[in-house]
């Protein structure tokens, strides 16, 4: 398919940009800045006028420049239902939204994502139509335990599943028991399960007691709140007894909010996610026979509404998600206006940014607010790398935003099909501009020559599909052994985390005592300053010790060099200066065989830290 010629794009190898504004959203500052991009990373972030004379200029003026948005629910059915949506028309309409990264749903498409053949499936219908970068989501299904590992290792973010019927019969619902089967895999490789929380039971109560299909009343009253309430009540008994990741998706019903946030409270590892539909309609504004609005679960009452905007304020719901699922116009049965035969989904891609941005400046909660829930938090949940914020070594994902712009009706919509309970809608915010790693993708209606996003994968397949020299130089950082980097690397490739670091223990105990001791050299110690970041983390409770015990470790680190010829080593990780300090201290009283045994423990234990952080981060 052709696109506008307007907007070029650039294949040179190395180019250089820079985009400035008066207002320029990054973490904790916003105001007049100029962002330095190479090769589509954002190399620096300096004084508005800072720009070289004669480099290619971006200049946003009064506009807002925010990071590209990260939408981490989405549907585009492609392959076996394109006709619903597709790659082509759905990445199009995120790029003219603001949204530059997005991760696909595993159902709606046909063969799901459920199997890793599937998602190869995907993969290969993906390749060429992307407009904006585009990662994917594995699907739990009934008897599928046994792909959870090869959909994680071909390079899934994590997986979901549904609690209640799915709607197509290639996705069924999982139950309790199905659960109990995957969860300890899904947590054993630090993975997250994304849940679709409503349970059956309750939906099929409500059910037998509604009215006239085409009441709106009726189908929200087919799915009542304690249909979620119950599912969400279960997934935090699972959470907390697996200590298994687990993402809600959708949340409609506010009822769940107080069980939530006591989950929270007592650590249970539970993220919530809520969408533009719930944050903006209510059910008392939606006309019998207006499928347009269906959805599941549905949209629920004014103060419902409310309730879900405190919450999402307080942070007990983290983010926000469009969850964009389309079908041809025939499905929502416009004709009929029956809710219980129409498709439940939305069509709101393109209209995300501004519909959000339109209900928080109503409430006012500011932009910077909206650009955490739109594009930091999704990207740091989901955990796709160097997304979601503008900050330097980032791709260079940007959107130049007019916060006071009235969206004009009617208005170009790239969706493939333009029904939507948007339509007519008024909003504020208009995207003028959307760049995608340093490229311009979308400049006031008009999209570049061609498509050039990405598929991104899961850390685990990005480790696997790294040159030789690349996973070496990862590997050093996590131990500091030449040898044991070159042996991880040529292992490859990893096909579970579990495999990963089971191989990471292996490997270090056939190296020789010279091995170890290069890895030692690579650690600062306790209590030194270091310029490595893992250092300064682990060692964040150290450093932050009293001038007295600092002065005490330096003395007994000099003693247990001189001592055992090599540096104290141990994970430091949560731990406070006098720990480290009584800890060295009781070392000093081993011969050197047993603390040489000693160290290489604590090594293997600080490697083993930073491959997790390596591949769950």
């Amino acid at each position: 398919m052709s696109c506008s010629p307007s907007v070029p794009t650039t294949s040179v190898m190395s180019r250089t940009l820079v985009v400035r504004g008066k207002h320029v959203i990054r973490p904790g500052s916003s105001g007049p800045a100029s962002i330095h991009i190479q090769d589509g990373v954002i190399m620096a972030i300096d004084k508005f006028d800072s720009a070289p004379a004669g480099i290619e200029l971006v200049d946003a003026g009064d506009d807002v420049v925010m990071p590209g948005l990260v939408d981490t629910h989405v549907h585009l059915n492609e392959p076996g239902r394109t006709e619903w949506e597709g790659f082509h028309f759905g990445t199009r309409a995120a790029a003219a939204g603001g949204v530059t990264t997005v991760i696909d749903m595993p159902l709606n498409s046909n063969p799901p994502t459920t199997t890793a053949d599937g998602l190869q499936a995907k993969l290969e219908a993906a390749r060429h139509q992307c407009w904006v970068d585009a990662g994917f989501w594995g699907g739990v299904v009934p008897g599928n335990g046994d792909q959870i590992e090869p959909l994680i290792a071909d390079g899934v973010f994590g997986f979901k599943c549904f609690l209640a019927p799915s709607g197509v019969d290639e996705f069924p619902e999982v139950t309790e028991p199905d659960l109990r089967e995957v969860l300890p895999v899904i947590a054993g490789n630090h993975s997250v399960l994304l849940v679709h929380a409503e349970l059956p039971g309750p939906i099929a109560a409500a059910r037998r007691a509604t009215g006239s299909p085409r009441s709106y009343e009726s189908y929200l009253s087919s799915r009542p709140r304690t249909a979620e309430n119950e599912a969400i009540e279960l997934l935090i008994r699972l959470s907390k007894e697996f200590a298994a990741r687990v993402h809600i998706v959708h949340l409609s019903s506010a009822d769940a909010i107080p069980a939530l946030r006591r989950a929270r409270s007592e650590g249970v590892p539970i993220t919530v996610e809520t969408c533009p539909h719930y944050l903006a309609f209510s059910a008392e504004e939606i006309p019998d026979g207006a499928t347009p609005f269906k959805c599941a679960p549905p949209i629920r009452e004014k103060e419902n509404r409310e309730r879900l905007w405190a919450a999402l304020a307080e942070g007990v719901i983290d983010f926000i998600t469009t969850d964009h699922s389309p079908c041809p116009e025939s499905m929502k049965r416009m004709e009929s206006g029956d809710f219980f035969q129409a498709w439940g989904g939305i069509t709101s891609l393109q209209f995300g940014l501004a519909s959000v941005w339109t209900e928080a400046q109503r409430r006012g909660y500011s932009l910077e607010q909206v650009v955490e829930w739109l594009a930091t938090r999704p990207a740091r949940v989901a955990g796709v790398p160097r997304k979601g914020a503008i900050v330097e070594g980032n791709d260079a994902d940007l959107v130049v935003f007019r916060p006071d712009a009235a969206v004009s009706w009617p208005q170009v919509l790239h969706h493939r099909h333009k029904l939507t309970p948007y339509d007519g809608r008024p909003l504020i915010g208009i995207v003028e501009r959307t760049i995608l790693r340093g490229t311009t993708i979308y400049d006031r209606g008009e999209f570049a020559v061609s498509p050039s996003g990405k598929i991104l994968y899961g850390l685990l397949n990005r480790l696997n599909k790294a040159s030789a020299d690349e996973a070496r130089s990862v590997f050093f950082r996590c131990c500091g052994s030449s040898k044991w980097a070159a042996l991880m690397e040529r292992r490859r490739p990893y096909s579970s985390l579990n495999e990963l670091l089971e191989q990471a223990d292996r490997t270090w105990n056939e190296l020789s005592v010279d091995d170890w001791l290069e890895a030692f050299r690579a650690h600062p110690q306790i209590g030194e300053s270091s310029t490595s970041k893992w250092s300064q983390e682990e060692q964040a409770g150290t450093r932050s010790a009293e001038a007295a015990v600092l002065k005490e470790l330096a003395e007994a680190n000099r003693r247990y060099y001189e001592q055992f010829g090599f540096i104290f080593i141990i994970c430091a990780s949560g731990k406070s200066g006098a720990e480290m300090l009584a800890a060295l201290r009781a070392r000093l009283n081993k011969d050197r065989e047993t603390e040489l045994r000693n160290a290489g423990e604590q090594q293997s234990l600080i490697t083993r830290l930073r491959l997790l952080k390596l591949v769950t981060s």
